[in-house]
């Protein structure tokens, strides 16, 4: 993948005021932050980063997941 298309699609800034808490480790934390700090855009942030992520990852599997809640 191009670099502005990584940066364009996951490290965009982010405002949600409806926002909820996750823990994560601090291993991911500091990998969270490295991404985010050496080639995210200005305004970029960790839960924007995190929020784009997710959300592609449960799309991707969101009929698997349908499927599976049924057995």
């Amino acid at each position: 993948k191009q670099l502005s298309e990584f940066q364009g699609k996951y490290l965009q800034p982010f405002r949600n005021s409806h926002r909820k808490a996750v823990y994560v480790s601090e291993e991911i934390q500091r990998k969270l932050d490295f991404v985010v700090r050496r080639i995210g855009e200005h305004g970029a942030s960790v839960s924007g980063y995190v929020e784009q992520v997710l959300r592609e990852h449960l799309d991707q599997y969101k009929e698997d997941v349908e499927r599976w809640r049924k057995l």
